[in-house]
């Protein structure tokens, strides 16, 4: 899933991009030339466009880089053939360390310039989701059906954060749960 990660968010990219680039050649042919304060106007768009998608996929990847412990554990405490104590306790411990690490890598990501209109509602999202790493490692569980409300409250908090940017600069909401998944 995470080789294939780049190329989707690759294709999604150029989709929007020819989409934008479709309407903006429409505008500016209807208009005759009238507004080239409007063209400028569809490129800045574009160019935020591009810089928010390149933000979400340099995100996933860090988070990606890290996350597969957590991803483990989880998937070896319902596996039919459940490792042994000692090695589910080792699981459980690499898990709350990569939640941590993922946590430290997403306070340590940089909101791109380009994106300064947006920052402080980026930063608040992104601080959201270093909650939610922190969070899941603070509670894992060893119990197999384990829920983990207020960690998932937290990123559910994040990815409305995020919907509403993309929005605002005209783009579909990602679905980052799905993204993240190994």
């Amino acid at each position: 899933m995470k080789r294939f990660l780049p190329l989707v968010m690759l294709l999604v990219f150029v989709f929007v991009a020819a989409c934008s680039n479709n309407e903006a050649n429409d505008t500016s042919t209807n208009a005759n030339n009238s507004g080239s304060t409007e063209e400028a106007s569809d490129t800045s768009e574009t160019d935020v466009k591009s810089d928010l998608l390149d933000f979400q996929m340099n995100l996933i990847q860090t988070i990606n880089e890290s996350d597969s412990p957590i991803y483990a554990f989880e998937a070896a405490k319902v596996a039919e053939e459940k490792p042994s104590d000692e090695e589910l306790a080792t699981m459980k411990s690499d898990a709350e360390a990569a939640a941590k690490k993922v946590a430290e890598d997403v306070r340590a990501v940089e909101v791109p310039g380009e994106l300064d209109t947006y920052k402080s509602d980026i930063e608040a999202a992104l601080e959201d989701l270093a909650t939610s790493y922190e969070t899941r490692a603070a509670n894992l569980s060893d119990e197999p059906e384990a829920t983990y409300e207020e960690s998932d409250a937290q990123f559910a908090s994040f990815e409305e954060k995020m919907a509403t940017v993309y929005e605002d600069a005209g783009l579909t909401a990602p679905s980052f749960s799905a993204d993240l998944v190994d």
